[in-house]
Formats: C-alpha cells, structure tokens, sequence
C-alpha cells in the first residue's frame, strides 16, 4: 500500500479525527473505524484489544501532522469515514 498516497486520499474524501485523546475516546465509543498511528511503537500496544483495524504508516509523529497541514506533531488519527481511501482492513 502506498500511504502517502492513501493518506491524500483520506485527507480529500473521509472524515477523520487527530490525536490520540479524541482517538482514544471515539474508539471506546465505537465511533472510529480504524486507527492510523504514527511510526512509534508504543501506542499501537494500547490498542491490541480493539476491533479497530490498525495501521501504523511509515512517517513520524512530525511528518504525520505536517502531512495534514498542523504545526504540530499527530501521533494518531482515528478514521471515522474511510471515503476511498484503503484503511479498512488489517495491515
């Protein structure tokens, strides 16, 4: 899977949320269809007992907000609308 490629395709046509606190929040919700996570292993281990598929895309936390248009680092995105893009099922 290309991610850059499908992260664009998110960002254009599916509804999503930044951060792992909102992210963490919608999942125990049942809100969030899947959940992206920056290149940093430690937060993926919180999210074993979901349901949520799991991606972890190849950008830092840095890269990953920047790819979004923040200032400031995203660790996490919870997708509650894929729209075209491929984050549906497990990596």
């Amino acid at each position: 899977m290309d991610y850059n490629w499908e992260l664009g395709r998110l960002k254009e046509t599916g509804k999503f949320v930044l951060g792992e606190k909102t992210t963490k929040k919608l999942v125990k919700k049942g809100e969030v269809k899947a959940v992206l996570f920056a290149n940093e292993p430690h937060l993926k281990s919180e999210f074993d007992q979901t349901k949520s598929p799991k991606f972890t895309v190849p950008l830092n936390s840095l890269q990953l907000g920047n790819l979004f248009g923040k200032p400031y680092p995203v660790s996490m995105i919870g997708v509650i609308d894929s729209g075209v893009s491929q984050f549906r099922e497990n990596e």
